[in-house]
Parts: structure tokens; sequence; C-alpha cells
């Protein structure tokens, strides 16, 4: 890893951070969480938006933002009350931070 590069956050640190117990079952439920929060919230700003160009703009704020959108969806996998007013709040700043002010509608 380069210096200063942001990777997106793992199942592990996920994990270790909910204080969930590591099995191979959840390991690969949290991964899949993290992948679908990674899909939506990109998806959410821009269609052709990748992982790698959102880390390089505001790795920290995508990954806490993949936490607690993965977080809500691990306990509630169908968010039946939509996103959480962090997940919104996030979302929105780091749409501001990806698009620079720029209209998406373009």
């Amino acid at each position: 890893m380069a210096e200063g590069q942001i990777n997106v956050l793992t199942a592990k640190t996920l994990m270790d951070e909910l204080h969930v117990d590591e099995s191979p079952e959840e390991l690969l439920t949290i991964q899949s969480l993290i992948n679908d929060a990674s899909v939506i919230i990109r998806g959410s700003i821009r269609d052709d938006l990748s992982e790698e160009d959102v880390l390089k703009t505001a790795g920290d704020l995508f990954n806490r933002l993949i936490s607690a959108l993965a977080t809500q969806m691990y306990y509630d996998r169908t968010l039946t009350t939509g996103y959480s007013a962090g997940v919104q709040i996030m979302l929105n700043q780091l749409r501001a931070k990806v698009l620079g002010g720029q209209d998406e509608t373009i």
C-alpha cells in the first residue's frame, strides 16, 4: 500500500468495531454487506463512480459511511425505515466532495 493510500473497509475491521464474534459465516455476511454498501453509496453519487476514485477523494468519509450503512443493513437487511439520519448526512457530504459542486443531473 502506498503511503497515504486508503483502502476500503475490511470485514474484520467492521466485525471488531461491532464486537461481532468472528466465524467464516459472519465474515462472509459482513463482507457482502460492505460490498453492497459500497455499490449503493457509489450509485447514489454517480453511476460510473469507482471505489478507487471515491477512496482518493474522501476515503475516510467513504469508509465511515460504508461502516454505518453496512451496520444498519446487518441489523435490518431490508432497511425497513430507510437510511438513518447519519447515513443521509454522510452521503450528502460525500456526494458534495466527490462531485465538487457539479450538478449530478448532467
